[in-house]
């Protein structure tokens, strides 16, 4: 699929530097996980990544 050559897939599990990348990336990936442009697999790790990045933040 062209678009996903272009876009590529390495936004799943992107980490951000404070709570607010963090909530700009997961905004970035949601769509993506809706109409599944991105696997299951990347949705979640996506989603693990995001959790654990989210709890190193707050502490």
């Amino acid at each position: 699929m062209p678009l996903r050559s272009a876009l590529g897939n390495s936004l799943a599990g992107a980490q951000g530097k404070t709570i607010a990348d963090q909530n700009k990336i997961d905004r970035t990936m949601a769509p993506g996980c809706a109409v599944k442009f991105y696997t299951p697999a990347e949705c979640d790790r996506h989603t693990k990544a995001s959790a654990a990045r989210r709890a190193e933040l707050k502490s």
